[in-house]
């Protein structure tokens, strides 16, 4: 049996989580197989259930279909401003911004003052005991795009490959999803390539 993933795995009982943020892991939910095929991962409610679990997310307990299917309209607008933002941090187009303050309305924040260590530090919780978790996805892309920087939000470098992430490396130097898959089969490929000459 197989240990339970850990927030901070690359791979979560085979999907990814290797983008950097929580709003562009969410956005990794159509991964492309080893087969060639694209796999929505958020399809139908017991998909999005399942991501919301490995990702940390508190999940809905009814009307889980429904919810993905707000879930898919939400992850083509934030692929939208990914796009946007990995050009331009002004990201002037914008037309994203009315689907993603629309999200933010829905949300309602209190504040909380616990202790850190030898300190407190005051912490911005959801003020519903249960917010929609595409919400908080929304949440988490607001606070990435006032301090994304152009050029550190990419594709992965495998033109095979559908993930995208944030270089949050000091040289802006990351060019896989995951060393462990792309990394390494591109490694393997100029290996092999080297051999045969």
């Amino acid at each position: 049996m197989s240990p339970a993933p850990t927030p901070d795995s690359e791979f979560r009982e085979g999907l990814p989580f290797v983008g950097g943020a929580l709003w562009i892991d969410f956005l990794n939910t159509t991964p492309r197989m080893d087969s060639g095929e694209i796999v929505d991962v958020i399809a139908d409610g017991a998909g999005y259930g399942r991501w919301l679990r490995l990702a940390g997310l508190q999940q809905q307990e009814n009307g889980l279909d429904k919810a993905a299917e707000d879930a898919r309209r939400l992850r083509a607008v934030l692929r939208e401003a990914f796009e946007d933002l990995a050009v331009d941090k002004k990201a002037k187009a914008a037309g994203w911004l009315p689907a993603v303050n629309a999200r933010l309305d829905n949300l309602s924040l209190h504040h909380r003052l616990e202790r850190a260590g030898a300190g407190l530090r005051l912490l911005e919780v959801p003020g519903s005991a249960h917010p929609d978790p595409a919400d908080l996805v929304a949440l988490d892309f607001a606070r990435f795009a006032c301090e994304a920087e152009p050029g550190r939000l990419k594709h992965c470098a495998n033109p095979a490959c559908t993930l995208v992430f944030h270089d949050s490396g000091k040289n802006r130097t990351r060019r896989w999803c995951s060393m462990s898959v792309c990394g390494n089969r591109d490694k393997v490929a100029r290996f092999r390539a080297k051999r045969a000459t």
